[in-house]
């Protein structure tokens, strides 16, 4: 079981062993290797077949947790020791501190939306981009277009006690689900990718490690949402028969016999420090 640390406390061992693992990973030309999960996001950010799996619908936390748990055991194979860490944006809100240093994320774009300068992803020749929304080789960021959620909006989604509602998409009005997500007040997820920027703020946002701490960071919410009101089945919505929505026990693709229901519990796979 590995535990997934807040970035602000990593040593510097851990920083060099996590870089070192995701720039392997990038380096990696067959199977799933860094552009195989750029590429899978890009795929199933929209609907497939009529089916919304990774964002605007309930299944976008089962299915970013399913996508973080492949992530860490891809970088497992080359440290095992390696877990993904969080940025927790509510108190880590600078452009230049956690976990934007030049041992860890790297800094700002140039020029506005320009190339990263600084750390080990900042250029093409260090961190190409593959695959992409755009024709952009080196990784982009513009950070500090809007403001970064606060704790009093974390603390606000996470006291909803109904998971989501219908009409189960990005206009539902109740359930913690889509505030959690950034379609409607308070805006969580989706203020974080505006904030930084770039490559960040597109389809292909996992071009920018930088997604898996904020992603880790959603999950570790959800996780604290599940202890306050419940890690059972009962407390994912919907159940069954919704059309073009991934019930309980629907498959999450592209992960054959995983399910909503199957990723509920994570305490013997991951915790959080």
């Amino acid at each position: 079981m590995g535990v997934r640390k807040n970035a602000r406390n990593l040593t510097s061992t851990e920083k060099a062993a996590f870089v070192s693992a995701v720039k392997r990973l990038k380096a990696q030309t067959t199977g799933r290797n860094y552009d195989w999960f750029v590429t899978t996001h890009m795929n199933y950010f929209a609907g497939v077949n009529g089916i919304r799996y990774a964002h605007q619908s309930p299944s976008f936390l089962p299915w970013h947790r399913r996508y973080l748990i492949e992530f860490e055991r891809a970088l497992q194979v080359y440290d095992p020791a390696v877990t993904v860490p969080y940025w927790d944006w509510t108190v880590d809100r600078s452009t230049t501190g956690a976990p934007f240093t030049a041992d860890l994320m790297g800094g700002n774009g140039s020029g506005g939306n320009g190339p990263i300068i600084t750390g080990p992803f900042a250029g093409a020749t260090n961190w190409r981009i593959n695959v992409g929304s755009t024709t952009s080789t080196s990784l982009r960021r513009a950070m500090g277009s809007n403001t970064l959620p606060s704790a009093t909006q974390v603390s606000s989604v996470l006291g909803v006690s109904t998971y989501d509602a219908s009409p189960w998409n990005s206009s539902a009005t109740s359930g913690m689900r889509n505030r959690m997500e950034g379609w409607t007040t308070p805006n969580l997820h989706n203020a974080v990718h505006v904030w930084v920027g770039g490559h960040m703020g597109q389809q292909d946002s996992p071009n920018d490690p930088v997604f898996w701490l904020h992603h880790c960071n959603i999950d570790r919410l959800w996780s604290q949402w599940q202890t306050r009101w419940g890690f059972d089945t009962g407390h994912y919505l919907p159940a069954a028969g919704t059309t073009n929505v991934v019930d309980l026990n629907e498959t999450l693709q592209p992960w054959p016999g995983v399910t909503p229901a199957s990723v509920l519990e994570h305490g013997s796979v991951y915790t959080y420090a």
